[in-house]
């Protein structure tokens, strides 16, 4: 091992994400799935779908999906671990956002939020996907 000892056989790496070590080991990593519908006529915003990080756990973050039945008056808004990323956005067709490894602490919220432009019903799909580890 280069220019250590001899008694020296192998080297342990911890990477630490906000102060928290993240398990390396695969059998600590759990599948998030959050899927889920808004029917809604409110010109205020309301939850899709929203996760929140189980408490000890790092998330890591993939995608962030979207869909409407009537994208001209839908309107979407996404928060990610208290981070507005956009608001009062419209969308033309299905939208997926996806991100390499976005780690989140635990506790971390991500809610995709909806809302209707003028007061006509909508029909909003959202899911988010990702894993836990630890």
């Amino acid at each position: 091992m280069g220019d250590s000892p001899d008694w020296i056989t192998d080297v342990q790496v911890t990477v630490i994400v906000e102060n928290k070590p993240v398990p390396s080991l695969p059998a600590n990593e759990k599948a998030v799935t959050k899927l889920d519908r808004l029917t809604t006529s409110d010109v205020e915003y309301d939850t899709v779908v929203t996760w929140t990080v189980t408490a000890l756990k790092i998330g890591v973050l993939r995608f962030v999906e979207m869909e409407s039945d009537n994208y001209e008056l839908t309107r979407f808004k996404l928060t990610i671990a208290g981070v507005v990323q956009f608001t009062g956005i419209q969308i033309e067709a299905s939208l997926t956002l996806e991100w390499p490894d976005v780690k989140l602490a635990a506790g971390a919220i991500v809610l995709l939020e909806a809302a209707s432009s003028d007061g006509t019903e909508v029909n909003v799909d959202g899911d988010i996907l990702g894993k836990e580890v630890g």
